[in-house]
C-alpha cells in the first residue's frame, strides 16, 4: 500500500483496538445516562507520539498522545472512543489519507471517562 510518497506495510497494522461510540440513555425521570456502544475490534498501526510531536502534544496537556492508523470505517467519527489494553483513548483528529477511503489516521489522546 502507498499513502502518499511512503509504502506501508499492512503487516504492521499489528495492534488490535476496540472501536466505541458514545450514546446517551434517557431513564425515567428524564435523568441521562453516558455509554459506550462496541462498533468493531480493528488491527492498527499504533505510534506513541515521540520527538516534536510529544513537545506540541504536552502543550495542549494531552495525556498519553499517540497516532493510530487503522482501515478506512465510515462509521467512525470524532465522538467515538478507542479502547487499547483496557486503556480509553479519545480521537482529537481524523485524516482520510488523500480522501481514498483507504486509510484512517487518528490523532489520540488518554480519555478517562466520568
Amino acid at each position: 500500500m502507498k499513502i502518499g510518497e511512503k509504502v506501508t506495510n499492512p503487516g504492521e497494522l499489528n495492534v488490535w483496538i476496540e472501536l466505541y461510540e458514545r450514546e446517551v440513555t434517557v431513564q425515567t425521570g428524564g435523568f441521562q445516562t453516558p455509554n459506550l456502544v462496541m462498533l468493531a475490534g480493528v488491527w492498527s498501526k499504533w505510534r506513541n507520539v515521540h520527538g516534536q510531536e510529544s513537545w506540541i502534544a504536552s502543550s495542549v496537556m494531552a495525556e498519553s498522545p499517540a497516532t493510530v492508523l487503522i482501515r478506512y470505517r465510515n462509521d467512525l467519527d470524532e465522538t467515538c472512543v478507542i479502547k487499547r489494553n483496557g486503556l480509553f483513548f479519545e480521537i482529537v483528529s481524523m485524516d482520510n489519507i488523500e480522501q481514498r477511503n483507504e486509510y484512517i489516521e487518528l490523532k489520540v489522546k488518554r480519555w478517562r471517562p466520568g
